[in-house]
């Protein structure tokens, strides 16, 4: 027995419907690290998370409030090129109320950045010398952004070996770049669970957060 015409479609609305309500929300709970780029401030950073169902003030008082180290004062106007900021994840920026987030981030940016040193002061005191990152740390952090152009191309052995250099220099991203790698493997390296928890704790012991506590039991 055919349906009527009007049936039928109406039937087949709902069921379009329920699949995209069933359909599992995806990168929304990513968490991180972000390298601050010149310029960057962070509204612009907050956007860059892509998580959806909240408000960019909830994501940016949610990132505020995991970097407290980075704001001397609480000052929102003092980021700096190069600074590694935590994002924290989706989960974790939705549990802070819309309306609070927005008078947060009024009282933040109600705060003048900070003003520069006055011209006599300047001439009286020596000039500082710029802040140097440790021995091998620039070229670390190179190492790892060759490494991510590298995978793009899809050349998986010159990203391993970038990275490793990276890694074995100290730089926690790509610590972390590599426990991910050992964890799925890929065409230049076998899945190795040993391997993915060592580069693991050397991330977090450098700072940087892990998706997902990563367990494994080893075979006896």
């Amino acid at each position: 027995m055919k349906l009527p015409r009007a049936l039928a479609a109406s039937l087949l609305a709902c069921a379009a419907v329920a699949a995209v309500s069933a359909a599992p929300a995806r990168a929304q709970t990513a968490t991180g690290a972000h390298e601050v780029k010149k310029g960057e401030g962070l509204y612009a950073i907050a956007g860059k998370t892509g998580y959806k169902e909240v408000t960019r003030f909830q994501v940016v008082i949610g990132i505020y409030r995991a970097n407290q180290d980075a704001f001397p004062d609480g000052n929102i106007n003092v980021l700096r090129e190069g600074q590694i900021l935590r994002i924290p994840s989706r989960e974790a920026v939705a549990a802070i109320a819309p309306a609070e987030a927005a008078r947060l981030w009024q009282s933040l940016t109600a705060r003048p950045a900070p003003p520069p040193a006055p011209v006599a002061a300047v001439v009286a005191k020596p000039p500082k010398p710029p802040v140097a990152l440790p021995p091998g740390r620039e070229e670390a952090m190179r190492r790892y952004r060759e490494g991510l152009a590298l995978e793009r191309r899809g050349d998986d052995q010159g990203a391993l070996k970038a990275f490793v250099e990276s890694g074995e220099a100290g730089y926690g991203l790509a610590q972390r770049k590599l426990g991910q790698i050992y964890d799925k493997g890929n065409s230049a390296v076998q899945r190795d669970y040993q391997a993915s928890l060592r580069w693991y704790q050397k991330a977090r012991e450098q700072g940087v957060e892990i998706d997902k506590p990563v367990q494994r039991m080893t075979a006896k």
